[in-house]
């Protein structure tokens, strides 16, 4: 009997096991498949290699990854090579962008897509004795959208007293799968009644990458401008998609569905409400716009010819 009962133990947790895994096969459970990627960049292998020898050329590429859930049209995600003498190393100066579409990941892709950047051929013609150590650097500019499908109770408080029971206003209304996958995430939304007929909802925003994030009408060729590139930075367009009737308090005063944001030490909380006429649930959807920056760098080391 006892050898039974081990048996029967066994059959249920590779059929746990079997479960487990199939839950975990990349399909979507939601909205969004979320995370807090966007486009990476990398040096692709052997582009520069890690050692080469003075006036030798070596190419120069980056690789864009978009791990995101948000699609980039061609050209828009770009890339420039930065931190050393460009003239030296025979790189052309400024941003070159894709040649395609970046697209982001999905249900056919759940990787995300890639994109080359080419800089041509790097040859350094300065002097080196013996041997000489640099830091090669990439950075990457590109325009990205985060988007929420977050189910909220829409309940006033007179609806509260009277007791409705439709949903309940109380509680985090964030979970998994609600908030597409970028950089920019929403991390909370809580909601509370506002006066006898309305509802609101405190929306946390934070900036979970490891870059910088612009205002969506930021142009990368600009961010070399240190005057434009401050007054611009941390800010990004906050838009109320659904209910149509949602209005935001922003910090210019300012009271609408649509409006600039600007994070404080990587985050904002902005306020919402609206008329709560009966008790419903409804799925609050929210797009922000934004420009983001990141970077990568390589070691080399060039020896005299």
């Amino acid at each position: 009997m006892k050898k039974y009962v081990i048996i029967a133990f066994l059959m249920f947790l590779v059929a746990l096991s079997s479960c487990s895994k199939e839950e975990d096969d990349g399909t979507l459970k939601g909205s969004f498949y979320g995370g807090v990627e966007g486009v990476s960049i990398e040096f692709k292998k052997s582009s520069p290699t890690d050692q080469f020898d003075q006036g030798e050329e070596i190419p120069a590429i980056v690789t864009l990854k978009n791990s995101g859930e948000y699609d980039i049209v061609s050209g828009k995600a770009k890339a420039e090579i930065y931190g050393i003498n460009l003239e030296t190393f025979n790189i052309p100066e400024g941003y070159k962008g894709t040649n395609g579409i970046l697209r982001g990941k999905g249900e056919f892709n759940l990787e995300g897509g890639e994109r080359e950047i080419d800089f041509g051929n790097l040859r350094y013609d300065g002097e080196i004795i013996n041997s000489g150590d640099f830091i090669i650097r990439a950075r990457v500019c590109y325009p990205y959208q985060t988007k929420t499908d977050v189910p909220v109770c829409i309940k006033s408080a007179t609806s509260q007293e009277a007791g409705e029971s439709v949903c309940n206003i109380e509680g985090e209304k964030v979970v998994d799968n609600t908030i597409s996958s970028a950089p920019i995430q929403v991390t909370s939304i809580t909601e509370k009644t506002r006066g006898s007929g309305q509802v609101r909802f405190d929306v946390k925003v934070e900036n979970k990458g490891t870059g910088n994030v612009y205002s969506n009408d930021m142009v990368c060729e600009d961010l070399s401008d240190y005057q434009i590139e401050a007054r611009n930075k941390d800010k990004m367009l906050f838009e109320v998609i659904n209910p149509t009737n949602v209005v935001c308090s922003f910090r210019s005063g300012e009271e609408s569905d649509r409006g600039v944001i600007e994070l404080d030490n990587n985050e904002e909380i902005i306020s919402c409400w609206m008329e709560a006429d009966g008790t419903y649930v409804d799925n609050l959807r929210i797009t922000l716009s934004y420009m983001y920056t990141d970077t990568t760098s390589k070691d080399i080391t060039i020896f005299e010819k």
